[in-house]
């Protein structure tokens, strides 16, 4: 039998988890003054989702370290 684990980068994001870090973003964003559709948020999201899947699932701890890498 073959055995394989699983890593939490490699579970889907469900749509309840992609509004939550939408939220984030959103906040981040608007905080900063960025654009939502610049290349600064889309590395911003890219962070965020890097942080949730790597077990960051507190808003409040997501968003002090997203606003923490600008």
């Amino acid at each position: 039998m073959l055995e394989t684990s699983i890593h939490p980068q490699d579970l889907p994001l469900f749509s309840d988890d992609l509004d939550r870090l939408e939220k984030v973003l959103d906040a981040v964003c608007e905080d900063r003054g960025i654009n939502f559709r610049s290349p600064e948020a889309e590395r911003l999201g890219a962070l965020i989702i890097q942080l949730y899947r790597q077990g960051v699932k507190e808003d409040a701890k997501l968003l002090a370290l997203a606003r923490a890498y600008l």
